[in-house]
């Protein structure tokens, strides 16, 4: 809604991390600090249906954490008045109210969602290789990642290269994709902000992808850790093997409308 619209952008959510932490029941491996839920210890989980029950557990958790933060820092960034702002975006002379203040008439706050490649990548290989077809056990797999593949790079090569990825219009993964959107979408969209507005996801991050990548080890997909992110809702780089069009058609099976908006590079 230009020219109608406080739009606030509060931050990243790292979606990888996330799985990351769930795979130690809470516990973030790069730093030995209990920083999630107690969800489930993952060598127990018999199905991909109770992986993914744990993980989005864990999606709310930090969804919390993230909107309760975000609460706090919109009630001091309202005290920092943007007169150029409130003089061009509509409501905000009418109401007598900054921008920044819940001005607009339309006053949202987006988070900005990080790894729909990745996540969807990892997630697809723990359900491939794990439980659908049993190739690893859970075990070995925590095993492999927690030596960042170092000594198992034959296992490596078969993570990444024999392995459904998203951005080739295979189902089996962007499956995934749909159902890892599903999750964030609920845990943050309709949630209240104090400027008389609500929050809403964006899936545009820019190169937050690489920091990201900095603090998350190694990852189901066979990515080896402090490694970069996949950016926006693109692919993991170089994982889209079957062209532009399969990549704009596995990107496609999200429902954009319900976003603040896309990057696909």
């Amino acid at each position: 809604a230009f020219g109608k619209e406080a739009y606030i952008l509060t931050g990243y959510f790292n979606l990888v991390k996330i799985l990351e932490v769930t795979l130690h029941n809470g516990n973030d491996p790069l730093t030995s600090k209990q920083v999630g839920l107690k969800a489930g210890d993952p060598t127990s989980f018999r199905t991909f249906d109770e992986l993914l029950e744990a993980y989005t557990k864990q999606i709310k958790h930090f969804v919390d954490i993230k909107i309760k933060g975000n609460l706090i820092i919109e009630r001091i960034w309202a005290q920092n008045p943007s007169p150029f702002l409130s003089i061009i975006i509509e409501d905000c002379i009418i109401n007598g109210k900054d921008y920044n203040d819940g001005g607009a008439k339309y006053n949202t706050s987006y988070i900005q969602i990080v790894g729909m490649g990745s996540i969807t990548d990892c997630l697809t290989s723990l359900k491939y290789n794990v439980y659908d077809n049993q190739i690893y056990t859970m075990e070995q797999m925590l095993e492999v990642l927690k030596n960042n593949f170092e000594g198992f790079e034959e296992i490596r090569q078969k993570l990444i290269f024999r392995t459904p990825k998203y951005g080739n219009d295979k189902d089996y993964a962007d499956l995934i994709t749909q159902q890892i959107f599903e999750i964030v979408y609920n845990a943050i969209d309709g949630r209240p902000n104090t400027r008389g507005g609500v929050h809403r996801i964006n899936l545009l991050p820019t190169t937050v992808h690489i920091y990201f990548g900095m603090v998350t080890g190694a990852t189901p997909d066979g990515r080896k850790a402090f490694t970069p992110l996949s950016e926006g809702i693109s692919p993991v780089q170089g994982m889209d093997i079957n062209g532009p069009t399969s990549v704009i058609k596995s990107a496609g099976k999200i429902d954009h409308l319900r976003t603040g908006g896309s990057l696909l590079n």
